[in-house]
Protein backbone atom coordinates (compact mmCIF):
# COMPACT_ATOMS: atom_id res chain seq x y z
CA UNK A 1 0.00 0.00 0.00
CA UNK A 2 1.52 3.22 -0.75
CA UNK A 3 0.76 6.41 1.09
CA UNK A 4 0.47 9.88 -0.92
CA UNK A 5 1.79 12.43 0.70
CA UNK A 6 -0.24 15.42 1.27
CA UNK A 7 0.52 18.67 -0.78
CA UNK A 8 2.56 21.47 0.99
CA UNK A 9 -0.18 24.19 2.37
CA UNK A 10 -0.12 27.00 0.91
CA UNK A 11 1.19 29.57 3.47
CA UNK A 12 0.73 33.24 3.23
CA UNK A 13 3.89 35.63 3.45
CA UNK A 14 3.60 38.99 5.28
CA UNK A 15 4.60 42.11 3.21
CA UNK A 16 7.25 42.54 5.84
CA UNK A 17 8.32 41.04 8.83
CA UNK A 18 8.05 43.40 11.79
CA UNK A 19 11.17 43.32 14.26
CA UNK A 20 11.03 43.28 18.01
CA UNK A 21 12.39 46.48 18.26
CA UNK A 22 9.93 47.76 16.36
CA UNK A 23 7.09 46.24 17.94
CA UNK A 24 8.64 47.77 21.52
CA UNK A 25 8.91 51.00 19.70
CA UNK A 26 5.23 50.90 18.67
CA UNK A 27 3.98 50.05 22.29
CA UNK A 28 6.24 52.70 23.87
CA UNK A 29 4.33 54.89 21.25
CA UNK A 30 1.05 53.22 21.97
CA UNK A 31 1.02 53.69 25.75
CA UNK A 32 2.40 57.33 25.81
CA UNK A 33 -0.12 58.38 23.63
CA UNK A 34 -2.55 56.78 25.79
CA UNK A 35 -1.27 58.57 28.98
CA UNK A 36 -1.38 62.04 26.63
CA UNK A 37 -4.86 61.79 26.26
CA UNK A 38 -5.94 60.04 29.34
CA UNK A 39 -4.11 63.26 31.14
CA UNK A 40 -6.34 65.53 29.38
CA UNK A 41 -9.60 64.49 31.47
CA UNK A 42 -7.26 65.20 34.41
CA UNK A 43 -6.09 68.96 33.15
CA UNK A 44 -8.48 70.15 30.52
CA UNK A 45 -11.99 70.93 32.09
CA UNK A 46 -14.33 70.54 28.84
CA UNK A 47 -12.96 67.22 28.80
CA UNK A 48 -14.01 66.67 32.62
CA UNK A 49 -17.45 68.15 31.79
CA UNK A 50 -17.77 65.51 29.32
CA UNK A 51 -16.86 62.86 31.05
CA UNK A 52 -19.01 63.68 33.61
CA UNK A 53 -22.29 64.89 31.09
CA UNK A 54 -21.53 60.83 30.02
CA UNK A 55 -21.17 59.20 33.55
CA UNK A 56 -24.67 60.49 34.14
CA UNK A 57 -26.43 59.32 31.17
CA UNK A 58 -28.73 56.83 30.84
CA UNK A 59 -27.28 54.27 28.90
CA UNK A 60 -23.65 54.79 31.52
CA UNK A 61 -25.98 53.98 34.33
CA UNK A 62 -27.13 50.81 32.81
CA UNK A 63 -23.89 49.96 32.95
CA UNK A 64 -23.62 50.08 36.67
CA UNK A 65 -26.76 47.61 36.81
CA UNK A 66 -25.30 45.56 34.35
CA UNK A 67 -22.03 44.91 36.15
CA UNK A 68 -24.02 45.54 39.14
CA UNK A 69 -22.31 48.25 40.52
CA UNK A 70 -23.66 49.94 43.77
CA UNK A 71 -20.62 51.85 45.92
CA UNK A 72 -19.35 55.10 44.84
CA UNK A 73 -15.78 53.77 44.34
CA UNK A 74 -17.21 51.45 41.95
CA UNK A 75 -18.48 53.80 40.09
CA UNK A 76 -15.53 55.64 40.02
CA UNK A 77 -13.67 52.49 39.00
CA UNK A 78 -15.94 52.57 36.04
CA UNK A 79 -15.65 55.97 34.67
CA UNK A 80 -12.06 55.53 35.12
CA UNK A 81 -11.65 52.43 33.02
CA UNK A 82 -14.04 53.73 30.52
CA UNK A 83 -11.66 56.64 30.32
CA UNK A 84 -9.10 54.51 29.69
CA UNK A 85 -10.75 52.20 27.07
CA UNK A 86 -11.49 55.78 25.09
CA UNK A 87 -7.92 57.12 25.20
CA UNK A 88 -6.61 53.60 24.46
CA UNK A 89 -8.86 53.49 21.48
CA UNK A 90 -7.96 56.72 20.71
CA UNK A 91 -4.35 56.47 20.95
CA UNK A 92 -4.20 53.25 18.72
CA UNK A 93 -6.04 55.22 15.90
CA UNK A 94 -3.52 58.11 15.86
CA UNK A 95 -0.95 55.63 16.01
CA UNK A 96 -2.36 53.92 12.92
CA UNK A 97 -2.84 56.92 10.94
CA UNK A 98 0.21 57.91 12.15
CA UNK A 99 2.30 54.92 10.74
CA UNK A 100 0.00 54.62 7.31
CA UNK A 101 1.61 58.31 6.54
CA UNK A 102 4.81 57.32 8.05
CA UNK A 103 5.25 54.41 5.45
CA UNK A 104 3.93 56.48 3.29
CA UNK A 105 6.51 59.03 3.47
CA UNK A 106 9.35 56.53 3.61
CA UNK A 107 8.29 54.81 0.27
CA UNK A 108 8.30 58.34 -1.54
CA UNK A 109 11.66 58.82 -0.42
CA UNK A 110 13.27 55.32 -1.32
Amino acid sequence: MRLKKAAPSPQVASPREVSVTETLIRTVILVALTLAFASVFRFWQPAIKAAQHIAGTSVWQELYSLFHIDSGVGREQLILTGIMVACFMLALAVQSVGFLIFRKFRKNRA
